[in-house]
């Protein structure tokens, strides 16, 4: 950055000089060529009315001496008569002169004249006499090109201590400038803004900070998420397995009575369905999990699904005293059919899990508010208020002292709210402690 500044400053020093020089030097020489031309005009009309006066006798050489111009007399046939540096005779005839023709006919002529090299110029002023006699002036001046390269070296010294001065200005300058820049704070950029001229880019400095921020918190969520849903599998998975090791170790080795075998199998069966079912839920989740899975979306009618959920829960239902019911009518969303199921399976099963005997379980499909509804409805053990939000956490269980009694693989609400979000529905939660559990799924 210093070095295109001080190229850029280097360039515009010298050209700003070099223009300047060639701008004052063409106006200052034209001032000064116009003001010659009118002194030999003037000093012509001087010499004009001394011979009128005196004759020819005025011109001596006293009066060429007098003055820097050239005086020339010639007859009207051009032939000179006299002339202030040189002798008359050895002066060509002047009637072929541009300035001499022009005096004939116009009664005054004038001419600039080069030199071969172009370092000097003659400026030539003619005028008629009353006798028909030319009496021409001349002065020789350096020519504005001369002038100029005269003046190259003053100009190069000039433009040399101009860039050293701007040298050091352009380091201090570009110090300054840089220094506010370098000193930004980038973790807060808007908190000090230097240069409006940087608001867009610390504005979006400022934006890419709080998206790192945030992505940074999800993935150590997502982290602390992923262990503690390992830890949570490994011990999940553990339990039944041990179980059904030490079942089967104890078969194997002939330590169960013969009339245990049968209790014994029916253990081991027990956990190995357990273990079946935790694992389908995990594949289930691991499925919602992977938002680019491609599913057949269809169109499925709730009330029939909510048949179905009532007619696997019957038995175990039964076996609890517990009505289960199921209210409403025929309702048709968009969506893929299992996932729906399962979430409206999951909601129930986990009703009738938490529902002491004798209780109810109602389930009712219809429409809320112009949306169509999955309402589950129990009066069972319900959830306490500060552990409502987190019941839809993979393994979390409300009450983990009877969590082994009352079954589940502590991944149905979680497989319920990944369902949810594929369907773009939402969970709402209703529950008192003692006093029963109401949720909705609202398409």
């Amino acid at each position: 950055m210093k070095q295109k500044i001080m190229n850029y400053g280097s360039f515009l020093v010298i050209l700003s000089v070099l223009l300047t020089f060639f701008a004052a030097s063409f106006v200052m020489y034209d001032k000064f060529n116009s003001s010659m031309k009118q002194d030999v005009r003037s000093e012509a009309d001087y010499i004009s009315a001394g011979i009128r006066t005196c004759g020819e006798a005025y011109l001596t050489q006293e009066v060429g001496d007098f003055t820097d111009t050239r005086i020339t007399l010639a007859d009207s046939g051009g032939n000179v008569l006299f002339d202030s540096v040189k002798s008359p005779s050895s002066l060509e005839n002047h009637s072929n002169r541009p300035e001499f023709i022009q005096a004939k006919k116009e009664g005054s002529g004038e001419l600039v004249r080069f030199s071969d090299t172009f370092s000097e110029q003659t400026f030539y002023y003619a005028v008629q006499l009353d006798d028909g006699s030319i009496l021409r002036v001349a002065r020789t001046t350096d020519s504005v090109f001369h002038t100029m390269l005269s003046s190259f070296t003053l100009l190069g010294l000039l433009i040399v201590v101009i860039l050293v001065l701007a040298f050091f200005l352009v380091q201090k300058q570009t110090r300054e400038l840089i220094k506010p820049i370098n000193e930004l704070d980038l973790e807060q950029p808007l908190k000090n803004v230097c240069y409006e001229e940087l608001r867009p880019l610390l504005v979006r400095v400022d934006q890419q900070n709080k998206q790192i921020i945030q992505q940074v918190k999800e993935l150590k969520e997502a982290e602390a998420m992923r262990r503690e849903f390992s830890a949570n599998v490994s011990h999940e998975l553990k339990t039944p397995l041990m179980s059904i090791s030490g079942y089967a170790e104890l078969m194997m080795n002939g330590m169960v009575p013969q009339e245990k075998v049968s209790d014994f199998a029916g253990r081991i069966f027990h956990e190995a369905s357990r273990l079946s079912s935790m694992v389908a839920d995990i594949i289930q989740l691991s499925r919602l999990d992977e938002k680019n899975t491609e599913m057949d979306f269809e169109t499925v009618n709730l009330y029939e699904l909510a048949e179905d959920v009532i007619s696997h829960l019957k038995a175990s239902a039964d076996k609890k005293k517990i009505s289960i019911s199921l209210d409403g009518d025929a309702q048709v969303v968009n969506g893929v059919r299992q996932v729906l199921y399962e979430m409206i399976y999951n909601v129930a099963d986990n009703a009738v899990r938490y529902t002491n005997e004798g209780g109810k379980v109602n389930i009712f499909v219809g429409k809320k508010r112009g949306h169509v509804c999955c309402r589950v409805e129990d009066n069972g053990i319900g959830i306490p208020s500060n552990e409502q939000k987190r019941v839809f956490e993979r393994f979390y269980r409300v009450d983990k002292s009877h969590s082994r009694q009352t079954g589940g693989t502590g991944l149905g609400l979680s497989i319920v709210k990944h369902g949810a979000a594929l369907h773009h529905a939402e969970i709402k939660l209703t529950s008192e402690p003692g006093q029963g559990t109401i949720m909705e799924l609202i398409f």
